[in-house]
């Protein structure tokens, strides 16, 4: 009897305990839809349906998207209530050689290169209020091959662009407000042709970045421009390159040569220190590039061997490591399409909500893809 009754006891603190497990388990399900924690993944549909490359970047909350489809521009948003119209909608030409493309925080501006008033490439913006304005060029400026140069990046409000401009004989990073108009940042001394490139602005405009070459060899070297003033912020004489800028530009990322290893990875830079980020495989032959950085740290780019089996799209921060961003999705529930590789992420918003990048599949197609990692 004791023996029994002992057992009962037992079921019964077994089935307790099954039906708190259980409880505890849709607890933890609901809580994960409500809080919007589940990735969604959608694939980005060609406007203009000839699957040419492309180009994206994202508002800072990433609920508005511009995109460069083989020089052809495009603003993108959700079909929501706040979008009724959502979806791409073509905002002009842009230039079929040219495929940077930048867009505003607040989602109402966009910069590239498009053909000017005067017949010649120049860099340009588009403002949802008055449509397209060409930005001029620096007074030292000149055609080259055609061109004025091209713009990369807006800051959160629109007010500041930031790109490249032909000095002749080569390239210099610029940046432009109304007030001033634009302006040259410095670029190399010595060998005719050095040249530099502002790639990105922070969201603040007060933090610009990109690259300028080694004065000796013509190699890029990661850059700051901060208050007026030029920092190589890797070393003089480290080549690379850097590629986004947080908000408040206290993190930068983008690519640098790893004299041990002999290949180019993704760095993060904060603090004064810039951390390589190495490899999804491991593989020191390996390279990888960082294309942007969320103010959280959530860094995204690609790794992979470029001129082998390829390469994919990776996602990091300092608690994940770097991640291949397939395998992250995978692990969170999300069922890719099969068949295709994401190949890059291009960019991550600023809140940490949305990544876009491009697919590939086993007969060299291509497309766009976007993640939502919450809402």
């Amino acid at each position: 009897m004791k023996s029994a009754e002992i057992r009962r006891r037992n079921d019964l603190m077994n089935a307790r305990r099954a039906v708190r497990l259980l409880l505890f388990c849709i607890f933890l399900l609901t809580f994960s839809v409500a809080s919007g924690q589940t990735p969604t993944f959608q694939m980005l549909i060609d406007p203009t349906g000839s699957g040419t490359w492309v180009n994206y970047a994202l508002s800072h909350d990433g609920k508005v998207m511009a995109a460069n489809y083989g020089g052809f521009v495009y603003r993108w948003t959700p079909n929501t209530p706040e979008f009724p119209s959502g979806g791409f909608s073509y905002l002009g030409p842009g230039y079929f050689l040219d495929s940077e493309i930048g867009i505003s925080g607040d989602g109402t501006t966009i910069v590239t290169a498009r053909v000017g008033s005067d017949g010649n490439v120049t860099p340009t913006m588009w403002k949802q209020s008055i449509g397209w304005t060409d930005l001029g060029h620096p007074a030292n400026g000149c055609v080259l091959d055609g061109g004025w140069g091209g713009a990369y990046s807006v800051n959160s409000d629109g007010a500041v662009v930031v790109g490249l401009a032909w000095y002749c004989p080569g390239a210099e990073g610029f940046v432009w407000n109304r007030t001033n108009g634009m302006t040259s940042l410095s670029h190399p001394s010595g060998p005719a042709g050095r040249s530099s490139r502002a790639s990105a602005i922070s969201a603040d405009g007060r933090t610009i970045v990109g690259f300028s070459e080694d004065p000796p060899t013509g190699v890029r070297r990661p850059v700051r421009w901060f208050g007026g003033k030029t920092y190589l912020f890797a070393g003089a004489h480290t080549p690379g390159e850097a590629a986004g800028v947080s908000s408040d530009g206290s993190q930068i990322v983008g690519q640098v040569w790893d004299n041990t290893n002999f290949s180019s990875y993704a760095f993060h830079y904060t603090a004064g220190h810039v951390l390589s980020l190495g490899t999804i495989s491991g593989i020191s032959s390996d390279q990888s590039y960082a294309n942007a950085v969320a103010d959280n740290g959530t860094t995204v780019g690609w790794s992979g061997d470029p001129f082998g089996v390829g390469i994919q799209a990776f996602i990091w921060s300092p608690k994940l490591g770097m991640r291949s961003l397939s395998q992250y999705l995978h692990q969170r529930g999300v069922l890719l399409p099969f068949g295709i590789t994401l190949t890059s992420a291009l960019d991550i918003s600023a809140d940490g909500s949305t990544i876009v990048g491009v697919w590939q599949d086993a007969n060299y197609h291509q497309g766009g893809w976007m993640v939502r990692l919450r809402k």
